[in-house]
């Protein structure tokens, strides 16, 4: 108790003394109105730039300016803006998938009803368990949803592959933009920088109209595939795939969370139609340098247990594209250009087949999941004959990394 009247008798000395210097309660007042109302306008001011320029694409629906303009920013957001696109569009159909998917897929695709609402949900680097939680979203949003193209990736059932850091459980399955993302997007310094990056890019003059639409309907092809710069992508790609890929152990959760993406559509009566990536030949051929074809190959095996699936991978007139500085199939080893899409989309929709080279695109069930292994091995060998220069780069980076990595373990 003493020390409570101490310290008591000690504050209203000193506040005598300061009121004896001219300070009141009244100065104290004022000084905290002028700081809560200086931090309120800075708030308000910040909130409003960032819901002006909206670098995300979310406030859109809301917004009057922003359609106007570009949005780079929305290429490395793919999981926010594509969570609340889904919200507003209420898509009857949607494209499933990874950024090959997200690259090569056209929701305008004139073999799809034009009058659905249709949107690439094709996610950057996606496990099965993401593309899982993105449907569920998706029915949540719309009950009524008709069909599922899914695109899948044997990477997406590495058990390395863990969920992104831009993934957010707590925005999914809503029909509302969670209070989270709405003040990461109105008040972060990131969404701040984010704008200042949008504005820098609206002062430069656009080299076509079309960039004011760019991935409106989830949809993003390569804006550069033309820049002369794929043999340099190619090389990037494959060190990349190298560097990520070559401890593959398959998980037994991601290959249940297909599952349950199959299920799920069944449940629900959604058609479901999936196909593998047709990735260039060189892909493949750093699958088979790494050891892993075999276990490619059973991963197939697993897929048609649960669901037939048209396989565009392997060795065919579309992937076997010689690698040159500018390709008409391919932006990098990876990912395919929208005319690559156009015709998987044709295939798998029977829409102008005669278009469609005889040679890409199989469905494989139990049935025929044999005699097209043995194909496809057949088909390697030929394609090893046949593309010497692709060969030795892929064996050229593999040894290299091979190289770089013995000399990390000295």
């Amino acid at each position: 108790m003493s020390n409570f009247r101490l310290i008591f008798s000690r504050s209203e000395t000193s506040l005598k003394q300061k009121k004896g210097k001219g300070l009141t309660w009244n100065t104290y007042s004022h000084f905290n109105v002028l700081f809560f109302s200086t931090l309120m306008l800075s708030l308000t001011g910040i909130s409003l730039v960032n819901f002006l320029f909206d670098p995300y694409d979310i406030f859109k629906y809301y917004n009057p300016i922003e359609p106007k303009l570009v949005k780079p920013e929305k290429l490395s957001h793919d999981r926010l803006f594509k969570a609340i696109d889904v919200i507003n569009l209420q898509p009857e159909i949607i494209f499933l998938g990874s950024s090959r998917t997200k690259q090569g897929l056209n929701p305008s695709h004139p073999g799809l009803p034009q009058d659905k609402t249709i949107y690439n949900l094709g996610l950057d680097g996606s496990n099965t368990y993401e593309l899982l939680r993105y449907l569920e979203h998706a029915i949540k949003n719309q009950p009524n949803l008709k069909k599922v193209i899914l695109g899948i990736d044997h990477f997406m059932f590495n058990d390395f592959s863990q969920v992104k850091d831009s993934f957010s459980n707590n925005r999914l399955e809503k029909t509302y933009i969670t209070p989270e993302d709405l003040v990461n997007s109105l008040f972060s310094q990131d969404a701040l920088i984010a704008s200042n990056n949008t504005r820098k890019a609206n002062q430069k003059p656009l080299k076509d109209s079309k960039s004011l639409s760019y991935g409106n309907n989830g949809f993003y092809p390569h804006r550069n595939a033309q820049d002369g710069k794929n043999k340099w992508r190619f090389e990037y790609s494959i060190k990349q795939y190298l560097e990520f890929h070559p401890q593959y152990r398959f998980s037994e959760k991601y290959w249940n969370d297909f599952q349950e993406i199959v299920k799920l559509c069944q449940t629900n009566n959604i058609e479901l139609i999936v196909f593998i990536s047709p990735s260039h030949a060189t892909q493949w051929e750093t699958l088979r340098e790494i050891g892993r074809w075999e276990s490619f190959e059973k991963w197939k095996r697993k897929m048609v247990e649960i669901t037939p699936v048209w396989d565009f991978s392997g060795y065919n007139s579309i992937t076997t594209e010689p690698i040159k500085d500018q390709m008409t199939n391919y932006v990098d080893n990876s990912h395919y250009s929208p005319d690559v899409g156009n015709l998987v989309l044709n295939r798998i929709l029977s829409y102008q087949t005669d278009k469609v080279p005889q040679d890409f695109g199989i469905l494989i069930t139990p049935e025929n999941i044999d005699a097209h292994l043995i194909n496809m091995r057949h088909d390697q060998s030929q394609w090893l004959q046949t593309h010497k220069n692709e060969v030795e780069l892929v064996k050229t980076l593999k040894r290299n990394f091979d190289k770089s990595q013995k000399s990390q373990l000295k």
